[in-house]
């Protein structure tokens, strides 16, 4: 049966919310499996169709161990492996042929000359098509109202709506319910 892996890297939580919620919209047609970076597979099974990524931008892209580090000591962030995230789980893992994959990242919107200049999501884009991935969608931005989250009210909704427009792109026929 042909399933969807969300997989994230979340420093003070938000990205990981909008990863469950993307989850939450996806299974409406396809079953998922969603993982932390540091957790997920380095080979993705045969079964995985979609791909879904995502994680918070930090200093102008995705995170690395000294901005994982930084939000440690600025942010008192909890990250149980500051050298491995979402970048580096990128660098790594390998893909089936015809993995189809999106990309996410949470960001402030203020001000507005930063968030043009921030590069997380497509950084997450271009580290998929080098694996062999075709994107599904472009990337989707989900807001945090300051540096340390919360997400802004209506980003979880908003997720579970992009997820199932994911899963309708990927998969137009629902998953048939077994009684």
């Amino acid at each position: 049966m042909a399933g969807a892996l969300v997989v994230y890297e979340s420093v003070v939580g938000d990205a990981r919310r909008v990863a469950m919620a993307v989850a939450h919209g996806l299974c409406s047609r396809l079953e998922v499996d969603v993982a932390c970076a540091r957790e997920a597979p380095m080979l993705l099974p045969a079964d995985v169709r979609l791909l879904v990524v995502g994680g918070p931008a930090h200093a102008f892209g995705m995170p690395r161990p000294a901005t994982r580090e930084g939000a440690v000591r600025d942010h008192a962030a909890v990250i149980p492996d500051v050298p491995f995230g979402l970048h580096e789980w990128l660098g790594a893992v390998r893909l089936p042929r015809g993995t189809q994959a999106a990309a996410f990242d949470t960001r402030t919107d203020l001000p507005v000359l930063l968030t043009t200049l921030d590069h997380a999501a497509r950084t997450e884009e271009t580290l998929l098509r080098r694996l062999g991935a075709t994107l599904a969608a472009p990337a989707e931005h989900f807001l945090i109202a300051d540096v340390a989250g919360p997400l802004v009210d209506g980003e979880e909704d908003r997720a579970r709506r992009w997820g199932q427009a994911l899963a309708e792109l990927v998969a137009p026929h629902r998953i048939p319910v077994r009684g």
